[in-house]
């Protein structure tokens, strides 16, 4: 029971202590982007056991797209159509439900022992899919029109999926028994991953803190990005056939929130960011408890086999 709980405390406890450090949110700021090269790490090792076969787009892909797109734009559509006055609860809405795929889910799926090159083909299909429809939806929701971020996400793909796969392709080539490396590093790869949840979590505290902003309307932004959360992973897991529910529930339910948080910022309010800010704390309790039950039942799967030996 208590190495089942393990990993999922290396979670939780991050996130916790990054709410209660607000002060840390510089290590994500020049010189240091600790996030960036956190997750770049975390990719290359991923990657060391993906096969080039296993990068192909496919059916599934394309309908978590549509579906992403379409959890961006329809709750924000109803909140303004039923609830008028809430503009900054609908964009919120928007922000929450557009946001794509982050770098981390191929990540945690790996952790997961799922198919990790299906998910970094779903990654790269969202953040570029979704980044050129911002080009149409952000002027719609927001009134403003830019083309900076675009050039901004195009660098941040480069540097967290194109150059760590390419740095671990060509070691698959020079060093094929690389592969195995990628299992021996599977904990140093999740202490990483607990590293980037303090520091996210000290960036949502730290936005919080530094805004005026109302318990009552923290919390209806909170509701809301809940529903959403619960909406992406089961529509993900219901739209994906039986082999790729995992798969595909994550890749829909894990979002780049740093994006959306800094568009929403840029372009909004911090009312508005609040809609990522809480999905940070949602979508990695989660994964804590996915991680739990994984672990658990691989625990229960191996007692049972040493006693039945």
């Amino acid at each position: 029971m208590l190495k089942a709980l393990l990993r999922p405390s290396f979670i939780l406890i991050p996130l916790t202590m990054g709410l209660c450090i607000p002060q840390a949110h510089v290590l994500n700021d020049p010189p240091y982007n600790a996030v960036r090269w956190a997750l770049t790490a975390m990719i290359f090792i991923s990657c060391l056991k993906v096969s080039f076969r296993d990068l192909r787009p496919r059916v599934e892909h394309l309908r978590l797209l549509v579906l992403n797109l379409l959890l961006g734009v329809v709750p924000y559509l109803l909140i303004r159509l039923f609830l008028p006055a809430q503009a900054d609860l609908a964009k919120a809405a928007f922000f929450v439900g557009i946001t794509p795929t982050a770098t981390a889910a191929p990540v945690i799926l790996s952790f997961l022992n799922a198919r990790v090159g299906f998910a970094l083909t779903g990654f790269t299909i969202s953040n570029i899919g979704i980044c050129l429809s911002f080009l149409l939806l952000l002027p719609w929701v927001t009134g403003t029109l830019t083309f900076g971020f675009v050039g901004r996400v195009a660098w941040t793909l480069v540097q967290v999926i194109l150059l760590p796969f390419g740095a671990a392709a060509l070691a698959q080539k020079l060093v094929p028994s690389i592969r195995e490396l990628p299992k021996r590093l599977k904990s140093f790869s999740f202490l990483l991953w607990s590293f980037t949840l303090f520091v996210i979590a000290s960036i949502a505290r730290y936005d919080f803190q530094t805004h005026d902003i109302s318990a009552w309307n923290a919390l209806s932004i909170a509701a809301v990005s809940l529903a959403l959360c619960v909406c992406n992973f089961w529509f993900g897991r219901l739209a994906a056939p039986k082999r790729l529910r995992r798969e595909c529930s994550q890749l829909l339910g894990q979002k780049n929130t740093s994006l959306t948080i800094y568009l929403a910022l840029q372009y909004a309010n911090a009312f508005v960011a609040l809609g990522p800010i809480f999905y940070v704390i949602y979508h990695n309790t989660w994964n804590a408890w996915q991680i739990y039950r994984y672990d658990r039942r691989k625990q229960r799967r191996r007692l049972s086999r040493e006693s039945s030996q």
